[in-house]
């Protein structure tokens, strides 16, 4: 019996994960390896895919907690040999254990997940806290403040003011404007925007 290997790829807004999923999954399946990828049903910005900032993509089957069952019989009959799940952040520590527990039970060489580790009020997401304490093997994926130092943190800008309380999962609508924005702990904690 095959071994799962589990991966975290983590990093802050823009720092490449979802075009680390792309290139991974793009090299797999060009070396004939079956390689299936995931993401949550919650990611609703290009349905059925995985895209990047650079507008490249791959086509990924969602998966939430009522509809786990179905994926992972999807997955099955596929015989994937690999699984990349984008936005792990956003999975419920259920589904983060169905996924590994599938994995194990069904010989998949290795699982890896990219996916932001913290919030915008600064505390780990309750997937990428779950995959931390599962992962063989955890990355950091490295962005940039507007300052040039390395971000770490993920702030909410609405209406052009970084906000720290609120829903955990926020977007656009007609009245409001969302943004997502990678600060340095520094600039995070001191609620200071680009000055320039």
């Amino acid at each position: 019996m095959a071994k799962t290997t589990i991966y975290f790829t983590y990093g802050s807004m823009n720092s490449g994960k979802s075009l680390e999923l792309i290139k991974v999954a793009y090299n797999y399946n060009e070396n004939g390896i079956d390689c299936l990828v995931l993401k949550p049903q919650l990611d609703t910005r290009v349905p059925g895919k995985v895209s990047s900032r650079t507008n490249l993509q791959v086509d990924a089957i969602e998966i939430n907690e009522s509809n786990m069952e179905e994926t992972l019989a999807q997955v099955t009959a596929n015989h994937a040999d690999i699984i990349l799940v984008d936005e792990a952040n956003f999975l419920t520590a259920a589904v983060v254990d169905g996924i590994i527990d599938y994995c194990y039970q069904n010989d998949v060489h290795t699982l890896m997940f990219f996916g932001l580790k913290v919030d915008f009020r600064g505390n780990l997401f309750e997937g990428s806290k779950r995959i931390i304490e599962c992962a063989d093997k955890i990355e950091e994926a490295t962005s940039i403040c507007w300052c040039g130092k390395k971000a770490r943190q993920n702030a909410r800008v609405v209406n052009g003011e970084i906000v720290k309380d609120g829903p955990t999962i926020l977007v656009d609508d007609e009245n409001t404007t969302v943004d997502y924005i990678p600060l340095c702990n520094y600039h995070y904690h001191m609620e200071m925007l680009n000055e320039k």
